[in-house]
């Protein structure tokens, strides 16, 4: 049997390395490029393939070690520069990407995705003018490419005669020679940018468009999550994480903020982030990575908890777990509390936590937990308005209402089963009106001293990787808590997945368009969870 001789120049290497890439062999692709840097190590574009491969296999540090080598065999190259400022801003090394873009840009003015990116980094440092120039330097570039026209806007209230809206406008003419995917993209920014100038039943239009149009390339098993959430409770019961409690790591320095999206966690964590004491590390996935390793997921679905490898679990594999999650979040951010001078708790505010409360809570039995929540249909409008890479649930009003009404009851059976004093809720609408007093109910919780600092947190200088970095950078205003309504009709797929005792009062019938403030109002009565 005749066998293809192996490559022996570096120029063989790399096109193997090219094929292994086109084939989606990316650990194959990888050794070839490795074989090909060492027969000639001072080979750029060897030095790209190899760094871009890096990347995409997220080892971002490699890959940012193997980019600078190639610029500096290379360093007039946009696109390496580019790449390197991707790696950077994986790493949560903004400063490092938008100097890395910057230069991306001078080799390449038209560098539309530099440019994009380089304001998503910016947005998170808190640099709004600088971000809105690169955001409107993006779509000067590129108008066609309607990412970065939602980008824009979600990042800043437009005009009816910024140019922005009017290049908006005639993308929007032409949005049936756009990709599916480009018309959903388009649909949201479309209908922010109407809602920002007052035409709010255009905007809703666009919004029920674009979910619709994002929903048809969403895998989203609803029967599977409804099941989940309705089993969670009967395994771990009050009385299982009783006579587990205690068996976990003694750690008390994470602290979880966990609810819906949109519903005010970014905000809460930026106030515990302006107290000396506490370290910000965002929204974290290293619990379910940590869950994986020492419990294990649904054989078909990474995503699902496997509710009968729960049923077992004892004090090893808790303390392992709580250890685990620790050890992950030193490795990633060193910053975090490990004993020294400084921090001494640091959060994490992954918002989908909310499903694993009770193994956290057995795992680490001294964390604390912050239920952020705000009335049921401000949430809702406000996930339905915006694309999320993990929320799967939220594109349609049907299949949002259900989900919210699970987790409702879920959080309210956490609420029930922990002990006395290891969460509390948190609402938006009552932060908003007595933001003192919520802020000492917030640390008085975790255990921290009071800090006027944290009053002025919008003052605080840190990264915010999530769609509310602008809204935590403003002081509070009482009007902020009111959004516009759409036609009641529209959303009556939403009160009914919601339920009686989750839609508004006045909602069952209705078909007038109501103001949200009084939907809030009647919500704030209430112990409602969102």
């Amino acid at each position: 049997m005749k066998h293809d001789p192996q490559p022996a120049t570096a120029s063989e290497w790399r096109a193997e390395g090219d094929a292994c890439a086109a084939r989606g062999e990316l650990e194959a692709a990888l050794q070839c490029f490795e074989a090909a840097r060492v027969l000639d190590p001072v080979d750029a574009v060897v030095l790209e393939r190899l760094a871009a491969t890096l990347a995409a296999l997220n080892h971002f540090s490699e890959a940012v070690v193997r980019y600078h080598e190639a610029t500096m065999f290379d360093p007039r190259n946009a696109d390496l520069h580019h790449g390197l400022g991707w790696s950077l801003e994986q790493m949560h090394r903004l400063e490092q990407a938008v100097d890395a873009y910057r230069e991306a840009v001078r080799l390449n003015p038209k560098a539309d995705g530099s440019y994009n990116n380089m304001g998503n980094c910016l947005q998170a440092l808190g640099r709004f003018d600088e971000s809105h120039e690169a955001y409107r330097r993006a779509i000067e570039a590129a108008p066609q490419v309607p990412l970065y026209y939602r980008n824009f806007v979600q990042s800043k209230r437009l005009t009816a005669d910024d140019p922005v809206f009017v290049a908006l406008e005639q993308l929007a003419g032409v949005a049936a020679s756009l990709t599916l995917v480009d018309q959903a993209e388009m649909h949201f920014a479309y209908g922010q940018a109407l809602s920002d100038v007052g035409r709010n039943d255009a905007s809703f239009d666009h919004f029920l468009k674009a979910n619709a149009l994002h929903r048809t390339g969403v895998r989203y098993d609803e029967a599977a999550s409804l099941s989940l959430f309705a089993h969670l409770p009967e395994v771990l019961t009050s009385e299982e994480l009783a006579a587990k409690r205690g068996l976990g790591d003694p750690s008390a320095a994470p602290i979880f903020i966990v609810g819906m999206p949109r519903s005010g966690s970014t905000l809460i964590e930026q106030i515990l982030a302006s107290h000396p004491h506490v370290f910000g590390a965002g929204e974290r996935t290293e619990f379910g990575e940590a869950l994986v390793n020492c419990i294990g997921h649904h054989v078909d679905d990474p995503l699902r908890i496997d509710i009968e490898a729960l049923q077992g679990v004892g004090a090893t594999q808790l303390r392992a777990l709580g250890a685990d999650y620790l050890r992950r979040m030193r490795m990633s951010l060193p910053e975090i509390p490990s004993g020294a001078p400084g921090y001494t708790h640091f959060t994490d505010k992954y918002p989908f936590n909310f499903i694993n409360v009770g193994l956290i809570h057995l795992a680490l039995p001294n964390a604390r937990f912050i239920h952020s929540s705000r009335s049921p249909l401000q949430s809702c409008l406000s996930i339905f308005s915006r694309i999320f890479h993990d929320v799967p649930f939220s594109y349609d009003l049907g299949e949002l209402g259900r989900y919210y009404r699970a987790y409702d009851a879920l959080m309210a059976h956490w609420q029930r089963a922990l002990p006395e004093g290891t969460m509390i809720q948190i609402k938006y609408e009552e932060l908003v009106e007595d933001l003192e007093g919520n802020v000492r109910r917030l640390l008085a919780h975790c255990g921290l001293d009071w800090d006027a600092r944290c009053l002025s947190f919008h003052q605080t200088t840190r990264q915010v990787n999530t769609a509310s970095a602008a809204q935590v950078r403003r002081p509070l205003y009482k009007t902020s808590v009111q959004r516009w309504q759409p036609r009641q009709v529209l959303l009556q797929p939403l009160f009914d997945g919601l339920g009686p005792e989750l839609a508004p009062a006045d909602s069952v019938g209705a078909q007038q368009r109501a103001p949200l403030a009084d939907a809030d109002a009647a919500a704030a009565g209430t112990e409602q969870k969102s």
